[in-house]
């Protein structure tokens, strides 16, 4: 029996679906409910700009904006819920978004983080589907992801202790052969784990 450097006669499905595919990204949708969250109060109104020489008062309109409800609902609910998750998928939210697993630094890192254009669960599933596919080319996808991706990749994959040491080898070669070797040891465990990570960067 032929196998590959990543003993892929072995390899389990990594249990993601298409549905999994982009969890990593924030709804484009909570941008614009972001943006559109502002109320304009009644406005006030003062009496700046009296006229020297008629006395007539010029009233001056001044909208202030405050954040909806729904905002403050959506906020306490996130906050609820990156609390009641474990502290590995925590622990995976906040290395992807540069902050502390501190459920309040979560909490606000989440809410006010803006859209990723690339997704690190979509990169660990493409390099699962070059191990399944094109075993010996699998090297190869993962270097051609890039450093700052590979980068990325290699944090999630040492939080999960799938990998020894904090930062990848200074080759991209060698980076991307490790992060390819690590990916396909991925436990069912590891996996899931990695979608609850995906759905708590969701902020809605």
């Amino acid at each position: 029996m032929t196998t590959t450097p990543y003993e892929t006669d072995h390899y389990q499905p990594s249990g993601f679906g298409q549905s999994d595919e982009g969890l990593l990204s924030p709804d484009a949708a909570i941008d614009a409910e972001l943006n559109g969250d502002l109320e304009a109060d009644e406005p006030d109104t003062d009496l700046d700009g009296i006229d020297d020489e008629s006395g007539a008062g010029n009233s001056k309109a001044k909208a202030s904006a405050k954040p909806s409800r729904g905002l403050f609902r959506r906020v306490a609910a996130k906050t609820i819920e990156v609390q009641g998750a474990s502290d590995t998928v925590r622990a995976l939210a906040a290395a992807q978004l540069g902050c502390s697993d501190e459920v309040i630094d979560l909490t606000t890192s989440i809410m006010a983080a803006g859209r990723m254009s690339t997704s690190p669960l979509g990169d660990i599933e493409a390099i699962q589907d070059a191990i399944k596919q094109d075993p010996f080319s699998v090297g190869i996808t993962a270097t051609a992801l890039g450093r700052a991706r590979l980068k990325v990749i290699w944090t999630l994959l040492h939080t999960l202790g799938t990998v020894g040491t904090p930062t990848p080898p200074a080759s991209d070669v060698k980076a991307g052969m490790a992060v390819a070797k690590a990916v396909n040891d991925l436990s069912e465990d590891n996996q899931f784990e990695l979608i609850a990570a995906a759905e708590l960067l969701k902020r809605s």
